[in-house]
């Protein structure tokens, strides 16, 4: 359900009246959109300082993680073009990916126990280093799917007037 601030509402129905069709570039519109991805970026910046915004991305697994980052930056370009229901949907199914993830990574961590051998302690390690690093995969994308579905869904809410 879309739902537009009292205050958009009323220039819709100004613009309306007027007989002209209403802008979707407004420069209010832009410079809070502005203000609230500078937020966002200074909250990675600071997880980047932290050193936790990299972790994700490391190794051969990480190319999920990217996927997910990549379609919430293709979200928040919707945001900026004021595609609201791309926005919407973007952000509903980010999630989702982000599940994928965890399915992949679950199904590599007990490929990896199910293929260990009873051996020795050598054989053992490499095992359990599989398993840790399926869990990282699993446990990265569902962060990084429910992180940007927040984000989108705060976008949809401060600047969209979205109730859901």
């Amino acid at each position: 359900m879309h739902i537009l601030p009292p205050a958009a509402s009323f220039a819709i129905r100004r613009t309306v009246a007027s007989g002209s069709l209403p802008t979707l570039s407004q420069p209010a519109f832009l410079s809070r959109c502005i203000v609230l991805q500078a937020i966002g970026a200074s909250f990675i910046a600071a997880l980047w300082i932290a050193g936790l915004a990299g972790k994700p991305f490391e190794g051969e697994t990480g190319v999920l993680c990217w996927i997910i980052l990549g379609i919430g930056a293709g979200g928040v370009a919707c945001v900026f073009l004021q595609r609201w229901n791309d926005v919407q949907w973007i952000a509903t199914h980010v999630v989702r990916i982000g599940l994928l993830g965890t399915v992949v990574g679950l199904i590599i961590a007990f490929s990896a126990a199910a293929s260990g051998g009873a051996g020795g302690l050598a054989d053992v390690k490499p095992m359990i280093e599989a398993v840790v690093g399926g869990m990282y995969v699993s446990l990265y994308a569902t962060l990084l799917g429910i992180a940007v579905n927040l984000w989108l869904k705060i976008n949809l809410r401060l600047l969209a007037g979205y109730d859901g």
